[in-house]
């Protein structure tokens, strides 16, 4: 009787229904530069690496130069910046993971100038995961402003406030 009920509680699972990501971009008044990091979960990204590379991808604490290529061609293709109308390069400077997140950090983007608006692309993860949640969070001269993308709605912009 026993090994039927672990058998039950092994086939009742609860269902992965939902996924996110967390991209923070926030402005350094002292650099003049954006610095932003992307927080997914490693094995989602795992998942979509490997479809976009047609290469089995193993993330773990040591990232390869061909591991880091294919993150950033990935990112190149499926996410973008644009401020004040201008598209800005994406550049990954570093990777971490654990068992669980990967966390990407972009190289600094640098932009002097006031900004009236800041458009953001997002497709990450949503090919795979159709009900993929992108969480981006903008914090610029001390505001912060958030857009929630999924497959549905993939762009959004902001009109940041003149202070």
């Amino acid at each position: 009787m026993i090994n039927y009920i672990i058998l039950i509680l092994l086939l009742i699972r609860p269902t992965h229904d939902f996924h996110t990501s967390w991209m923070n971009i926030t402005y350094d008044e002292g650099t003049k530069a954006f610095n932003s990091s992307w927080q997914t979960d490693t094995e989602h990204l795992e998942s979509c690496l490997s479809v976009f590379s047609s290469k089995e991808i193993h993330l773990d604490d040591q990232i390869t130069a061909t591991q880091k290529k294919i993150i950033k061609d990935y990112l190149i293709e499926n996410f973008s910046m644009s401020i004040d109308g201008k598209k800005k390069d994406i550049t990954v400077g570093s990777i971490e993971v654990n068992f669980a997140e990967t966390f990407i950090h972009l190289n600094p983007i640098k932009h002097r100038k006031k900004i009236s608006s800041i458009a953001i692309d997002n497709r990450l993860l949503i090919k795979q995961f159709p009900n993929q949640k992108n969480m981006v969070q903008i914090n610029y001269e001390g505001s912060k402003y958030s857009i929630l993308l999924n497959n549905h709605k993939t762009s959004d912009s902001i009109l940041l406030n003149d202070k």
